[in-house]
C-alpha cells in the first residue's frame, strides 16, 4: 500500500487510507469522515483528527496513536502540513493515482505490439 508521509517536530507518520479504516474511526470520532475527504477544505475539528486517526491506522507505527494523541499532533503551526499530508493519502488510496503510476512510454525491454 503506498503511503504519504507526515513530518512534524515529534516524528514522522506513515498515512494511508482505506474504507474499514475510515468507517472504524467514525465510530471512534463520532463523526462523518467520509463526507469530510470529500472536502478538505471545509472540514471541522472533529473530523480533521480523525480523519489522521484513521490514516495512522492503516499502517501504524510500532505503537499506534490514539484519537487523543492524533489531535495533539495538530496545532496552529502543523495544521497546514497535517491537511496536505492527508489529501495525499486520500488521491494514494484512489483509483486515479493508480492510474497516474502507468509510464507514458514503453519500457526499454517491453515488445512493442504492432
Amino acid at each position: 500500500m503506498k503511503t504519504a508521509q507526515l513530518v512534524l517536530p515529534e516524528g514522522t507518520l506513515e498515512l494511508a487510507y482505506d474504507f474499514n479504516a475510515i468507517a472504524d474511526a467514525e465510530e471512534i470520532a463520532g463523526c462523518n469522515l467520509l463526507a469530510a475527504l470529500e472536502n478538505l477544505s471545509d472540514i471541522s475539528a472533529n473530523q480533521l483528527r480523525g480523519l489522521l486517526y484513521a490514516a495512522a491506522v492503516v499502517t501504524p507505527p510500532a505503537v499506534r496513536p490514539t484519537l487523543v494523541e492524533c489531535g495533539e499532533m495538530i496545532r496552529l503551526d502543523t495544521i497546514a502540513t497535517v491537511t496536505m499530508a492527508l489529501a495525499d493519502a486520500y488521491k494514494l488510496a484512489t483509483p486515479a493515482a493508480a492510474l497516474a503510476d502507468v509510464p507514458d512510454t514503453p519500457a526499454a525491454d517491453a515488445p512493442v505490439l504492432s
